[in-house]
């Protein structure tokens, strides 16, 4: 890369290039460019836009596997191993959803097993619910109790397939309970394989919807999690502090990544009041980003994440080692992007979003299916984006070499201009009383519902071009086959939930209950509690009736702001 020592000769030649070419630049050179998050676009880079930063290779750049981690935690990257690929599923029963997973992983899927849950275990409602009946196992699995994982994981060996990723949020201890009681029931150590429980019920105030407590009682049950599974299962990954519904929901670029890391501040700060020390769990979080389509913005966001994480880790939570510093960048492509209209365009989206991913150095990628926005994936739709990821990383030579856009004066500048935009967003929070206080104003909120109107008006008005949709339109579409859940295994998954509860020890259920009561009551960790309910076969809808009997209703709450 050219140095930056020579700013005045630059900036001299810049001047002459320009007056030289004036006529053939003319076109197109004065036109106002801008990243999806606002940042002002140049026509053209050079070392003068470094050196007018201040940028220093060492405290902005360094290598591979150094502070400040923009180029990585590893200094082999991609070459000492590949990124995990990973395909998120479920639908319907637990059978259907053991059916699915065990394709992709037959597909070559490498990232373990990814759960999709339904609506209602989301938000702690049994299937048999009359409130749920109508969404049970739609648009995502039905688990309505222990039983249901049993079938869900059937032939499929957790020491085998080595990582389990859930959406669980609302109901993160309940899901971190299903794991390990599993564990115990194949006979294995806990530690002999990974689950990764998204366990961020901030994000669901803010964008998702699956919230049902009061946000303090959801971020206490977050906590206590976190905290219980650091000590008894520490190959996991007990929270996964998520920006990806807050992007699809109408955040920047910028706003997806500040927004998120506000979120694991005060996740972090929670679990330090407990008395833990940030040595000791740092690496067990992971901060998962959804991918859209502003290529070099999304790469720039991945390399800033890492670096400000980091600092924040090592300047605000004390911590002292290199391990507490490495979280897990995980990325997903964005269903926001992606048509009903012309679906096979939607797999290049796919592929340049993974793309975006691979060059920001994530460790882990989720990727979605062309046919997403018909509904849930096919067979074939899931397959193709498996194949998106293995064409990347075993034809394209883009893993061959660490961090490959280092040096680049437009990634550099924007790298550091997205950094300094993230800070100045954590310090906006911190001055409202942190992420919690800043969604009971709905300050984030409205963000969100200000960047989704926004981005809505430039496609209605064609500033923004979707290809197919406001642009290159056809007068007829293709038609595509489209996936349907089989009513008749919902049928037989609320049939088998009644038999449940009928030979279940009904005295050990209602005893394991109250100890529930009784320690949400304090402040003692409700794990224990919680796993007994789970070993017992008590529902997700019993266990959550009595946080929700405990804490009280998050609409009440609300009311009272």
């Amino acid at each position: 890369m050219t140095t930056v020592d020579e700013p005045d000769e630059i900036a001299a030649r810049h001047d002459r290039w320009l007056a030289e070419h004036d006529d053939e630049l003319a076109e197109g050179w004065t036109k106002d460019f801008q990243t999806s998050s606002g940042i002002p676009v140049k026509p053209l880079y050079t070392p003068q836009d470094l050196a007018e930063r201040g940028w220093s290779y060492n405290r902005e750049l360094g290598f591979p596997g150094e502070e400040p981690y923009t180029r990585g935690f590893t200094p082999g990257g991609y070459r000492a191993q590949l990124w995990k690929m990973e395909m998120y599923a479920g639908f319907g029963s637990a059978e259907d959803a053991n059916a699915r997973y065990r394709y992709l992983i037959e597909q070559g899927s490498t990232g373990g097993v990814s759960i999709a849950l339904d609506l209602p275990t989301q938000i702690g409602l049994d299937s048999d619910d009359e409130m749920a009946r109508a969404e049970a196992g739609q648009m995502g699995v039905a688990l309505s109790s222990f039983a249901d994982v049993e079938r869900m994981f059937d032939g499929i060996p957790l020491e085998k397939v080595g990582h389990i990723f859930t959406t669980a949020n609302a109901i993160g201890p309940i899901a971190a309970a299903w794991f390990l009681t599993l564990a115990e029931k194949q006979g294995i150590s806990p530690s002999s394989f990974a689950v990764q429980i998204q366990n961020d019920p901030i994000k669901e105030y803010i964008a998702r919807g699956t919230q049902f407590l009061p946000i303090e009682a959801a971020v206490r049950l977050a906590t206590d999690m976190l905290a219980y599974v650091n000590q008894e299962a520490p190959t996991w990954l007990p929270i996964s502090v998520s920006g990806s519904h807050m992007k699809q929901a109408g955040s920047t670029c910028v706003q997806e990544a500040a927004f998120t890391i506000c979120n694991g501040i005060a996740y972090v700060e929670t679990c330090l009041a407990k008395g833990m020390r940030i040595d000791d769990f740092g690496s067990s979080i992971e901060l998962h980003f959804c991918t859209e389509m502003d290529f070099f913005e999304e790469i720039a966001k991945y390399r800033s994440v890492r670096a400000v994480w980091a600092q924040l880790v090592r300047e605000r939570f004390g911590g002292t080692t290199a391990k507490a510093q490495h979280f897990r960048l995980h990325a997903a492509t964005s269903g926001r992007p992606l048509t009903a209209q012309q679906p096979l365009n939607n797999i290049s989206r796919i592929t340049l979003q993974i793309l975006a991913q691979v060059l920001g150095g994530c460790e882990q990628t989720r990727t979605a299916s062309f046919d997403e926005a018909l509904g849930i994936p096919t067979e074939e739709a899931a397959r193709t984006s498996i194949r998106a990821n293995q064409v990347i990383a075993y034809e394209t030579g883009v893993p061959y070499t660490v961090d490959p856009l280092a040096g680049s004066y437009y990634v550099e500048s924007l790298t550091h201009e997205f950094r300094r935009r993230i800070w100045d967003e954590i310090d906006r929070v911190d001055k409202m009383g942190g992420a919690v206080e800043a969604t009971r104003q709905g300050y984030f909120q409205q963000h969100l519902a200000d960047g989704a109107y926004r981005d809505q008006v430039q496609v209605d008005s064609g500033e923004k071009v979707i290809v197919g949709v406001n642009k290159f339109q056809l007068d007829e579409e293709p038609s595509l086959p489209v996936f349907e859940v089989d009513q008749a295994g919902i049928d037989r998954q609320i049939a088998r939930l009644d038999q449940l509860r009928r030979d279940r020890d009904g005295s050990a259920v209602a005893r394991s209950l109250r100890r529930l009561a009784e320690v949400c009551a304090t402040d003692e960790n409700v794990m224990p509690a919680v796993l007994d309910c789970v070993r017992n076969y008590a529902t997700t809808g019993e266990i959550a009736g009595v946080w929700r009997s405990v804490f009280g209703d998050y609409r009440s709450e609300m009311t009272r702001l």
